[in-house]
């Protein structure tokens, strides 16, 4: 479980914006097709509000990304991270039968200097595989902000 909160501490912003919120969804829907995975569907929350929500071809509802976002915005943690509290300790049994939450890895905390704004959410794949596409993605946006600062 340390690893899962390391994440959450590396996968931290300068800033975060709907700019970058569009991006991070481009970044999702290239891995998908570059490696040829299901499609999936996402959507970025910012202070409360969508800024973006996107349906690969194929897929209808939001149910799952509701309950990912709930999980997450509750929690303050990913839900991959309480998922893998949950395995160990069952602290969070009363939320698998609660059909508003999904204790299950798809949603990552959005971290700007030390404070949760929002989160990423992913669904489609495997719980694991939503985890870790998310997680290649973030990275992936970090590095790319990382360099465009340090151009500026």
């Amino acid at each position: 479980m340390d690893n899962l909160l390391q994440l959450e501490n590396d996968l931290t912003f300068s800033s975060f914006n709907h700019e970058d919120a569009y991006l991070l969804g481009q970044i999702l829907v290239q891995k998908i097709q570059k490696q040829k995975l299901k499609n999936i569907r996402m959507r970025i929350v910012l202070n409360h509000d969508i800024v973006f929500q996107y349906l690969m071809e194929g897929k209808h509802g939001d149910e799952w990304l509701n309950r990912k976002q709930k999980t997450v915005e509750t929690f303050q943690h990913s839900s991959y991270y309480i998922w893998s509290c949950n395995e160990q300790t069952h602290q969070y049994d009363g939320y698998t039968k609660d059909s508003t939450y999904a204790i299950c890895g798809g949603g990552f905390p959005i971290i700007v200097q030390n404070e949760i704004i929002g989160c990423a959410i992913v669904s489609g794949l495997a719980h694991d595989e939503d985890h870790q596409i998310l997680v290649e993605a973030l990275y992936e946006l970090k590095k790319h902000k990382e360099e465009k600062e340090d151009t500026l």
